[in-house]
């Protein structure tokens, strides 16, 4: 009976702090974008999982977002995009069989954007769909790609530390192909840039390479964490690649 109820209040806990961070209410959504875009917290907290409807979570674990995180408006395979603010939702029909194969982090224009981890810059250039871009090979054979920057702080080529900043955020995503509220889509490859491939497959890779990043934080599974400066983290992992908030 005892171990039963320790069951029952662990579950309950581990409720309480995995999910107290999503955002589903449209007109809550509204009020927290609304502070944060005002450099303000909404709640004491700025780090929000943001998903306005019911959507089953292709990840088989909880996403836990430290609190003062940039908040995710579009997550791993989602079927929103970042075209969708303010508590109105995507075209769902529009959407369907195009689920997100990346992590959309809003941030304001010129907010730094930040190496997940020691690598190697493999392309530094800006496309017309994507806008500008970054493909790094990093620690791992893991190659991330940080798309719609602003202006790089990295070239073809150079080496970067975890942490180390790489871009700044861009402005409103405004390309040919559509566009939508400033963010940073990042994305993970297991293979890295396709040679043989045309559009967007030239540097995310094949589809079948294609990883969820919530795999390979520095935390554990579904748990990002922040960089800090003089920290020591495991080699492999990744951490965030946007600069968290002071709360």
């Amino acid at each position: 009976m005892k171990k039963l109820l320790a069951i029952i209040v662990l579950g309950l806990l581990w409720c309480d702090m995995t999910f107290a961070n999503v955002l589903t209410e449209h007109s809550e959504i509204y009020k927290a974008m609304k502070e944060i875009k005002s450099e303000r917290t909404y709640k004491g907290i700025t780090g929000y999982i943001i998903r306005p409807e019911e959507e089953k979570n292709p990840s088989k674990f909880p996403i836990i977002l430290p609190k003062n995180s940039a908040p995710i408006i579009s997550d791993y395979k989602s079927i929103f995009g970042a075209n969708w603010e303010y508590g109105l939702k995507r075209n769902k029909q529009n959407a369907q069989g195009n689920k997100h194969a990346g992590i959309d982090f809003y941030v304001k224009t010129g907010s730094p954007i930040l190496a997940a981890n020691d690598g190697r810059v493999i392309m530094a250039r800006i496309e017309s769909c994507e806008g500008p871009l970054l493909l790094i090979k990093h620690t791992g054979n893991k190659y991330a790609t940080y798309m719609h920057i602003g202006e790089f702080k990295v070239k073809k080529g150079d080496v970067v530390k975890r942490g180390q900043l790489i871009a700044d955020a861009g402005a409103l995503v405004g390309t040919r192909c559509g566009g939508g509220i400033e963010h940073l889509h990042f994305q993970i490859s297991s293979e890295g840039p396709c040679r043989d491939c045309t559009g967007s497959w030239k540097f995310l890779g094949k589809f079948k390479s294609w990883r969820n990043p919530h795999n390979y934080w520095t935390g554990g599974k579904g748990k990002p964490e922040c960089f800090v400066e003089g920290k020591e983290y495991k080699k492999k992992l990744l951490t965030l690649p946007i600069q968290c908030n002071k709360l």
